[in-house]
């Protein structure tokens, strides 16, 4: 029975775990919406002129030419830290041959079992590491807020930005042609990885820095979230597979 089944076991507690620790990553979005509503700066909070990491800072100050005030800093940074230990948790749990047939719609009649190929398993194995890195660079990001150390909190934003926006654009080029969602999760990728390319060479000295900083991190976090939604379907879809076939062979070992 095992043979049929196209997610690798332990293909249940850890997978559904794993992927849900993926989709946890939009409670990022919650947290920001309740911050910037509590921002009590000299003038409003700006989508698009401030930073996302202005919410976490601690004081009331002017910091690099801005105005910061957030008193629910303490909720941002705590929302960083719980993505990016989402982020880890996902890149730990999901295992590469897993990434790598997530996509796959096996025949429900199939008895072979989906195996990547050496390609296809280093491909996973790379989108693994390269999450887990930039979960810890989120982490950092939610434990260094911005008006601490600035450097080592630029440092964990660069490795969150960097490295989810390449695991997300070499994750999409595995899936595009498996699921409708492999072409979202690519361009989701694509822009994530040119916004942060232009943020890099720019020093985010742009008209409207906080749009540019919010494309990059909308995109990352969409790009995570559906990552997991398609895994946790496969996994749901592969039990649902596994019940039926079962219930199927009943019958004929009691004939």
């Amino acid at each position: 029975m095992r043979s049929r089944q196209p997610f690798p076991a332990p293909a249940d507690v850890r997978h559904y775990l794993g992927a849900w620790s993926a989709v946890s990553v939009v409670q990022f979005f919650v947290a920001e919406a309740v911050v910037a509503l509590r921002w009590a700066g000299p003038s409003p909070y700006s989508l698009s002129e401030n930073f996302i990491s202005d919410l976490g800072a601690l004081r009331c100050e002017p910091h690099s030419g801005r105005n910061v005030c957030s008193p629910l800093n303490w909720l941002m940074d705590s929302s960083f830290v719980l993505q990016g230990l989402g982020m880890i948790l996902a890149a730990l749990l999901i295992t590469s041959s897993v990434l790598c047939v997530a996509a796959r719609h096996t025949p429900a009649r199939s008895s072979a079992p989906a195996s990547p190929s050496p390609g296809e398993a280093f491909a996973a194995t790379a989108v693994r590491i390269l999450l887990g890195l930039s979960g810890a660079g989120l982490v950092v990001v939610g434990v260094v807020p911005e008006d601490t150390i600035a450097a080592l909190h630029l440092t964990g934003a660069g490795f969150y930005f960097g490295g989810s926006s390449l695991a997300l654009v070499v994750l999409g080029v595995q899936w595009v042609g498996r699921t409708s969602a492999g072409w979202a999760v690519l361009v989701l990728g694509a822009i994530a990885a040119v916004a942060t390319a232009v943020a890099a060479i720019t020093r985010l000295h742009v008209p409207l820095p906080g749009l540019l900083e919010r494309v990059m991190a909308y995109s990352i976090t969409l790009g995570i979230a559906l990552m997991g939604a398609v895994i946790f379907s496969g996994a749901r879809r592969t039990r649902a597979r596994l019940r039926s076939l079962r219930s199927a062979s009943q019958p004929s070992a009691a004939s």
